[in-house]
């Protein structure tokens, strides 16, 4: 761990000593299931329980069916090129109306990610479609839905794999990150399940993907214990049928809504309500939101880059912050450019001098509208509130009225928001 990190872990950890606000439980509800909390948002709930806060975004996000519109649209798929795409898809996350639909696609791409590296902006697209249409339904559904995805097929190599001489990469990926974890499955399994796998491809003149029989292994095999013909869909069903499938999946949703890792204890609770529930999403995400953890994680894990962006936005407005891919680079993570296979991981290597630095140098590019200047009074309280942060320690509330106090020229403005959004507070989701 980095000093950096370090002393940002002691800050978090020194202030849980006191029991965090209701504004602070309210905006770490909203950073948790939301993209982020907005200015005015928290006051907005007025004054709900943080419980049942989480509880109501659950319930609104399952009364409001996801948005079916692709983010180009067809006509303009074919033309447009990956800056265009992961612009739209930032613009997407930081509308005050992104909920939970937009978290869980966030969460799914990092979960099971392809690759502008290796696939079109039109396949793109259609998969970033896929997560808002089932991140919130079934995860078997899910699973099967993306094994025969144009831009996964591409991105695993499993357009064009053949049945008797079949590419094991995402039969590996499917099992090792997306569903089951590493030691839940042997080498066996691996190239029985590329084989039952085999025979799609994807028609780049129609864009469709197609099966051909006879390029798909069809003679019997075992499979986990079971001997016959397999599919991709029995493949699948097979993979979610395993005991160490809710287990996994539960853990990963686990370290991103509530953070830190699960005692096995509440992981096997976790599990066992996914698993009775036919591995329906929303019996989960009930469970995670209730869990005495998640209110009492506030701070518990680094806000990432796309979450800092999508902070940073809501907070100085669209119009005065305009991310592009050139600037994601430049802190690390671009959607659709994942670093392997495995995703970003979500752990403290946000919270590095380097990544400081990035976040300060996007700050400094960023210049104040006047709906801002004129909304927001130049004061500590102000600011902090319009920042959504509730509960800050001393020495950033004492940082932040020095700078004031002894501010040569009038720029106080940003210089307490420049301070409130480089704070450890604001670093960490």
């Amino acid at each position: 761990m980095s000093n950096l990190a370090s002393e940002l872990r002691s800050i978090f950890f020194s202030r849980r000593q006191s029991a965090p606000s209701n504004d602070a439980l309210r905006a770490h509800v909203l950073r948790r299931l939301t993209m982020t909390p907005h200015p005015g948002e928290v006051a907005a709930t007025g004054g709900t329980d943080p419980q049942d806060l989480a509880l109501e975004i659950i319930d609104e996000a399952y009364e409001t069916s996801p948005n079916s519109d692709r983010i180009l649209g067809d006509a303009a798929a074919d033309d447009a090129g990956a800056e265009d795409f992961v612009t739209a898809w930032i613009d997407q996350m930081a509308l005050p109306q992104a909920g939970l639909a937009d978290r869980m696609a966030w969460f799914w791409h990092n979960h099971m990610p392809s690759s502008f590296d290796k696939t079109k902006v039109r396949f793109v697209d259609q998969q970033h479609h896929l997560f808002r249409t089932h991140g919130l339904g079934n995860f078997r559904d899910l699973l099967q839905a993306i094994t025969i995805d144009p831009a996964m097929l591409h991105y695993l190599d499993g357009a064009g794999s053949r049945g008797e001489s079949p590419n094991e990469n995402f039969a590996r990926e499917a099992m090792e990150l997306f569903a089951l974890g590493v030691g839940n499955y042997t080498e066996d399994d691996i190239r029985v399940a590329a084989r039952g796998l085999s025979g799609w491809k994807v028609d780049y003149d129609t864009n469709q993907v197609e099966f051909n029989a006879d390029e798909h292994y069809d003679r019997p095999l075992r499979f986990f214990g079971e001997r016959r013909r397999w599919t991709n869909e029995s493949i699948v069903d097979k993979i979610c049928d395993q005991p160490a499938c809710a287990r996994h999946v539960a853990r990963s949703m686990y370290r991103h809504i509530v953070g830190g890792e699960p005692t096995p204890d509440r992981l096997d609770q976790l599990a066992t309500t996914f698993r009775s529930n036919d591995l329906e999403i929303r019996p989960l995400l009930e469970a995670l939101v209730t869990s005495p953890e998640f209110l009492t994680g506030v701070g518990n894990r680094a806000r990432s880059a796309i979450e800092y962006v999508l902070a940073t936005i809501a907070i100085v407005g669209a119009d005065s912050l305009q991310p592009d891919p050139w600037r994601m680079w430049q802190l690390g993570q671009v959607p659709w450019f994942p670093p392997n296979v495995a995703g970003w991981p979500g752990d403290e290597r946000w919270l590095t001098g380097t990544q400081v630095l990035a976040r300060t140098n996007l700050l400094f590019q960023t210049e104040l509208t006047d709906r801002i200047i004129n909304r927001v009074e130049p004061t500590v309280d102000a600011v902090l509130e319009h920042c959504s942060l509730f509960d800050v320690s001393e020495s950033t509330r004492s940082a932040m009225s020095d700078a004031a106090d002894n501010l040569p020229f009038d720029r106080t403005l940003e210089l307490l928001l420049g301070l409130a959004m480089t704070s450890p507070e604001f670093a960490l989701a």
